[in-house]
């Protein structure tokens, strides 16, 4: 092999090398983003969660509410 061929070549491996690094390196970010688009995930589906739990438990305390408000009345119209 020549010189400029052995040269040439030590140069496309290197940039053969750069990339794969390159590849490495956004294959790991996109784990990281997959990983907290995952953790944002659950995150939001136990925030729906919790509405769902605080919207009953509103839904039963104004029933109750009405039901005590109810009984007032009945009793101040005795």
């Amino acid at each position: 092999m020549s010189e400029q061929t052995t040269a040439s070549f030590s140069r496309t491996q290197g940039a053969v090398q750069r990339l794969g690094a390159a590849i490495d390196r956004l294959e790991a970010a996109s784990a990281r983003v997959g990983a907290g688009d995952l953790l944002l995930a659950g995150e939001l589906r136990d925030a729906r969660d919790h509405q769902a739990l605080m919207e009953e438990t509103t839904r039963v305390v104004s029933q109750r509410l009405d039901a005590a408000i109810d009984r007032l009345r009945t009793l101040l119209e005795e």
